[in-house]
């Protein structure tokens, strides 16, 4: 791979991290806070209630693997451009 490879891969790991952030943002994060028993759909409000609440940890959580991602992405970038260094002292 080339350092137009490393390139690519800081890219797509900036990308990551950007939806990162705009998942971390959502307004959906505070859903909970206006669901209530006169607004709940299923079997019964504290499901509803329990549903809602589950929603931003799982956004949270899905926000915290795209960084793990990115992170991984850019070690390779960073191997890559070690090992274009390496070769072009060849």
């Amino acid at each position: 791979m080339t350092a137009t490879a490393a390139d690519t891969l800081r890219t797509r790991a900036a990308a990551l991290r950007s939806m990162a952030v705009r998942l971390r943002s959502l307004r959906i994060l505070d859903c909970f806070r206006w669901g209530g028993a006169d607004t709940w759909v299923g079997p019964s409000p504290q499901r509803c209630d329990e549903a809602l609440r589950a929603i931003p940890g799982a956004l949270r959580a899905q926000a915290d693997t795209l960084c793990t991602q990115a992170r991984q992405l850019e070690r390779l970038a960073a191997e890559l451009d070690a090992q274009a260094l390496v070769a072009g002292r060849h």
